[in-house]
């Protein structure tokens, strides 16, 4: 049987605009001091100490957001190669 291989572009598309928009949000809601469900001030500071650029300000949001663009696609296309190396090496 063989097995279907992830498109590497379509997963790191889809990893880039959701990582971006969820940095996005996370300095968005830091900027509006709002605390909820899967937001809270010690997870900003987390995430401040790894993205630079990424503050409580608009210009924070944007940072955010291209930092999550970039890291998204990075991380969504590695996980594809990796997916399709792993799928046919153990076919």
């Amino acid at each position: 049987m063989a097995v279907q291989k992830l498109s590497w572009k379509g997963l790191a598309s889809a990893f880039a605009i959701f990582l971006g928009v969820y940095l996005a949000f996370v300095a968005l809601f830091a900027m509006l001091n709002v605390s909820g469900l899967w937001f809270s001030p010690e997870m900003f500071g987390m995430l401040v100490s790894i993205y630079p650029g990424l503050s409580a300000t608009g210009i924070g949001v944007l940072v955010g957001l291209i930092w999550g663009i970039v890291c998204g696609a990075i991380c969504g296309g590695i996980f594809a190669g990796l997916y399709n190396w792993c799928s046919g090496w153990w076919n």
